[in-house]
């Protein structure tokens, strides 16, 4: 077997973990930044193992992420006041320079 590795990038990510819990269920979350990500956070369900790439602007679209991180429909507008509290705000990033 063969591999190439075409990249590998280092950098010390910053890392969130939160346990939320709403009035119908529990959400286990961790949220990732890197410069990688253009801009987005990496946020991944630690129940379902699922992740997405959010930014704020995102969350107003919940068929995008919602039901990839295990969020229930009577859940997703307390989950898109979180987001828009804690997910950074940065200016998009070009992905490649010319």
């Amino acid at each position: 077997m063969k591999i190439d590795i075409l990249s590998e990038q280092k950098e010390n990510q910053l890392l969130h973990y939160f346990c939320l819990i709403t009035n119908h269920h529990r959400y286990d979350l961790t949220i990732g930044y890197s410069r990688y990500f253009f801009g987005k956070a990496m946020v991944t369900s630690l129940q379902s193992g699922n992740m997405v790439l959010l930014c704020q602007e995102d969350t107003s679209q919940d068929q995008h992420w919602a039901e990839r991180l295990g969020i229930e429909e009577e859940d997703i507008t307390e989950l898109q006041n979180f987001f828009s509290l804690v997910l950074q705000t940065e200016p998009f990033q070009e992905q490649y320079n010319e």
